[in-house]
Order: C-alpha cells, then structure tokens, then sequence
C-alpha cells in the first residue's frame, strides 16, 4: 500500500496542522490521564470516605439520624441500611433513609439515586454477606449495568440475630472535567487557526520579499539589495543573500570583462594568420614567403596556448578533486628539472640558484604546472637576472621566484592570480590563476612581492 503523504503548499496550513497536531497531543494525554490515573485516584478518595462515614456510624451507632454524607461531593448518593438475619436465618431489610423506616414491602424509594428497583439494589447487596462476623468487608459490584461500591460490617441492633450494616454509593462517573477538556481542545483549535494565519502571514511576507529578489537575481537583476529588517534568522537569511548577490554580480562582471579579454586576445592572432596566409596565397607579401610562414607559425602557438589554458582552467577542478595519483615528490630534484628546461629558452638570463632538499605530498604534473608558470611569467619580464630559492620554514616548503624586471602597479598586486586579470601590455594570461588554483587545492600559499628592484614570487607548498 503507498505511503499517503501530507503536503501543504500553504504554509498557513503547515502551521496550522501543527498546532492542531500539539493541541491533539495535548487532550489525549489529559484525556487518558484522566481515564486512567484521575480515575483511579477519584475511587479511592471515594472508598475512603465511603469507609470514614461507615466508621462514624458504627461509632455513634445512632442508624436511625438522617444521612448527611451524601451532601458530600464524594459521597453524592450514598446510603445505608441495617440487614436483620433471626436464629431462623430470616433477613429483614431495615431502611434506614434520611431517618425515615420504611417495611421492607415498600415500593420503591422516590428518594432513590437509581433507575432500578431501590429494594431489590439492598437485597442483591445483601447476598455478599457471608456467615461470621464482618468487619469493614469493601466490594465493588455491577447491578444491572450499575457499579456500587459498598461496605458490610456486622454491628448490634435489636435482640434478634444478627444485624449488619450496608454503606453504599452508586459509583457515577463525573466527566465534567473530560468535557472541559475537549472543548477547551476545540477552542484552541479554533484559535490556532487564526493564530497560524497571523504567523504565517508574518512570516511569509519576508519570505516573499526572498522569492521575488530570488527571481531578480535569476534573471541577474542587480540594481537594489533586499532590505529585511528582522535579526532573526530570516534577517540572517536576507543577509547572505545580499552577500551572494554581490558576488554574483561580481562574477559576472568578471565574467563580461573576461569575454571581452579573451575574444580580443583571440581575435588578433587569428587576423594576423589570415592576414599572412592571403597574403602568400595572392603572392603580395613584403618580405619572404619563409618570414610570413614563420608569423603564422608563432602565432599559431600563441593562440594554441591561450586555448590550452583556457582548457586547462576549465577542467583543473574536475582534475584535482578526482586526482588519486598523489605521491611524495622530491621538490629539489623537480626544480632543477624545470629549470634545465627554461635556460634554453633565454640565454642572456643569469640564473642564480639556492635550492635545498625538501618533500612534499602531490600530483607531480600539476606541482610542475604550477612552478612552470611563474617561471614562465618571470622569465617574460626579466631583464638579466632570475633567483631561484628553496627553503625549509616550519611546516612549508618555501620557494621564491625572483626577476629584476619592473615593479608590478601596487593596484594590481592583489588582482594578479585572478583568473580575468590582463597585464600592464594589455595582454590576457591565465598562468598565474592556474598556479594559484593548484597551489591553494594543496593547502599552500603563494602571493608577489615588490622588492627595491624586480619582483618576487613566493609559493609555500606543505612539507
């Protein structure tokens, strides 16, 4: 059989059904409260005042004074009467009934509490009596589908026989207190529904205000933040969305600003090889047909580069996050690999190099990656001199990159790593940001410092 499921788009109905829920919860706890331990408790205070009045008149023995107990609440309906038994075992009810003796034939009592025969209630009473003598016998019976709760002792009354003395009391139930109960549930039912649809309405009208920014922010609508004045978790809830909105809207702007750089960057390299290539294929070129090949060449692997980092970009989250070839990698013997590599593409370059023994923990190709790339940017702007140092320093393996070439604006310091940021000749690089990427995946460090002359590249990767 399939679940039933309960769903309320209202959240007037979601509050609602759960205050109604509570407050059911609430009256069946009283209710079987009520039923079991109220009830419980109830009969025994009525079994023992039952018993006190029934002590009282064995003490006084006055049978014949009216009954003032039943003006009791515990004891509203009670009674007693004297059941005579002669050396002949003939039983002779007396009533005794608010002082009143009436013959044993009479009919039935108009004073009465029930709905049967008052008589035949004090005879079948009778019947439980048992030979000897009874002190204070407790029994609790059902006649005719009414329960009574009564006491037998045997006492002296007249000179015949013997005598004993009945105490008894319908056992009426009072369910003043259950019906209180349930209309109370009723009521604050009622009031629960109303109460929900003033929360709810409270509650929704800044969710609303959330839904409709949501929407402008899905159709990136920028203009004005959401302004919700609650400091409850709606407020909070406002809050960081006005956070990421700014962010988005940064994003996105970067995202323009990153288009624009990248066609413009593309875009050049792609006129410059049809220009050439028009150009050897009309025969009007200046210079020779070998020079306008080698152009289109190096332009070729100009733009052949920006796509492969552009690619590389792309994918590198994907890559790290499910890379599982992470090893121990010899940091000293890598850089000098890396190095060799790059003195022949510069021979005018001085290299000075300091660089010690140290271990790390990663993806070979992407360690290398990430080294290769600030060496390819310092290498780009180096005037003479290139610095390579690897150090130890507490938990971090240390290496600085250092070229003499010019100083980096101080306004774009900051800006470098990032994956839109365009150089001082207006060109677009995404080698630093990938380097940044990788460096900050491994839980390393990298930033550029301005020295007195040059540059310096300072990347932390840990031991």
């Amino acid at each position: 059989m399939k679940k039933l499921n309960f769903k309320f788009k209202s959240l007037t109905m979601r509050i609602w059904t759960t205050f109604t829920i509570i407050i059911l919860i609430i009256i069946f706890s009283i209710s079987f409260f009520y039923l079991v331990a109220f009830k419980t408790l109830d009969e025994k205070a009525k079994i023992e005042d039952l018993k006190v009045s029934h002590d009282i008149l064995i003490k006084d023995k006055n049978f014949t004074a009216p009954n003032r107990f039943d003006e009791l609440k515990n004891l509203r309906g009670s009674d007693y009467y004297i059941l005579n038994v002669d050396d002949n075992n003939n039983s002779k009810i007396v009533i005794i009934n608010k002082g009143r003796r009436l013959p044993p034939n009479a009919p039935n009592d108009p004073n009465s509490p029930f709905s049967v025969n008052d008589k035949n209630v004090k005879l079948w009473m009778s019947s439980f009596i048992t030979p000897g003598t009874l002190v204070e016998k407790q029994f609790k019976e059902s006649y005719k589908d009414m329960k009574f709760i009564f006491i037998i002792s045997s006492v002296e009354y007249e000179d015949t026989g013997k005598s004993y003395l009945i105490t008894y009391m319908p056992e009426m139930q009072d369910n003043n207190l259950l019906y209180m109960v349930l209309i109370i549930g009723l009521v604050f039912i009622a009031i629960g529904f109303l109460t929900s649809k003033l929360v709810a309405n409270y509650i929704s009208k800044p969710l609303k205000e959330l839904e409709n920014y949501t929407v402008r922010i899905a159709h990136k609508d920028w203009k004005e933040p959401i302004n919700v004045k609650n400091a409850d978790e709606i407020g909070r809830l406002a809050n960081s969305m006005n956070m990421m909105q700014r962010e988005l809207k940064r994003a996105d702007e970067e995202e323009k600003m990153f288009l624009q750089s990248i066609s413009h960057d593309l875009k050049t390299p792609i006129m410059v090889i049809m220009s050439h290539a028009a150009a050897i294929m009309d025969g009007v070129y200046v210079e020779s047909v070998e020079k306008n090949a080698e152009i289109i060449r190096d332009e070729a692997i100009s733009l052949e580069r920006k796509v492969k980092q552009m690619l590389y970009l792309n994918t590198l989250d994907y890559v790290l996050k499910n890379n599982i070839e992470d090893i121990e990698i010899n940091l000293h013997r890598l850089i000098f690999h890396i190095i060799n590599r790059f003195k022949v593409i510069n021979n005018n370059i001085q290299w000075d190099l300091g660089i010690e023994e140290a271990l790390i923990i990663g993806n070979v190709d992407k360690i290398q990656v990430s080294i290769e790339n600030i060496l390819d940017n310092s290498l780009r702007y180096a005037k003479e001199k290139i610095s390579v140092t690897l150090k130890k320093d507490g938990n971090f393996a240390v290496i600085e990159i250092y070229n003499d070439g010019p100083n980096i604006p101080e306004a774009h310091l900051c800006y470098i790593f990032d994956n839109f940021y365009k150089d001082k000749t207006g060109n677009f690089g995404l080698g630093l940001a990938i380097s940044k990427k990788i460096i900050k995946f491994y839980n390393g460090e990298i930033e550029a410092i301005n020295r007195d002359v040059g540059v310096s590249f300072l990347i932390k990767y840990r031991l």
